[in-house]
């Protein structure tokens, strides 16, 4: 049976099959290995996940999430626009074109138009349309960052590692 060594706070040291167990260097029979040794605590009957490790986890897969709903993008015009963190700047630079466009009364050209996630393109004819869609991205950017830091704060405030990883993260995506 492999032996794991763990100090006074349950941290694994590290495991092996010997020596025997009448060395003073044998640790106690541990019999499941943890998911994560150098993360996990031994609390004497099973791994458990420290709070604050069980947290930085749990934060680190709500960033995830939020990239993942940036990825899927925002249903306009029958296609879905990309609203990636790559593509913000370019959302932003060209909502800003036609915000300038149309306060100076500059022309626009009728054929713009922008690449959707599907490489197929939205035809934006005028600066209305074009701020239309670069706000109906910022809002939906926005929206998401407000769901990301709602889960954030929320899991911060948690105290006991038995509600953090109880904690549901899928909702408002």
């Amino acid at each position: 049976m492999q032996t794991f060594y763990v100090d006074q706070t349950g941290a694994c040291l590290g495991s092996f099959d010997g020596p025997p167990g009448e060395s003073p260097w044998s640790g106690g029979a541990i019999t499941t290995p943890p998911e994560d040794a150098t993360l996990q605590r031994w609390d004497g009957l099973t791994w458990v996940w420290p709070t604050e490790a069980l947290r930085e986890k749990l934060l680190a897969t709500i960033s995830e999430q939020y990239l993942l709903a940036l990825q899927r993008g925002l249903p306009y015009g029958g296609k879905v626009l990309q609203i990636r963190e790559q593509d913000q700047p370019n959302l932003t630079t060209m909502g800003s074109e036609a915000r300038w466009a149309k306060a100076v009364n500059a022309a626009w050209a009728s054929d713009f138009a922008w690449r959707m996630a599907d490489n197929s393109f939205l035809i934006l004819p005028n600066v209305d349309a074009m701020i239309a869609l670069a706000d109906a991205a910022k809002a939906e950017v926005y929206r998401l960052q407000r769901v990301k830091w709602a889960h954030v704060d929320a899991v911060r405030a948690l105290v006991q590692s038995s509600d953090i990883a109880a904690y549901n993260f899928a909702a408002g995506w």
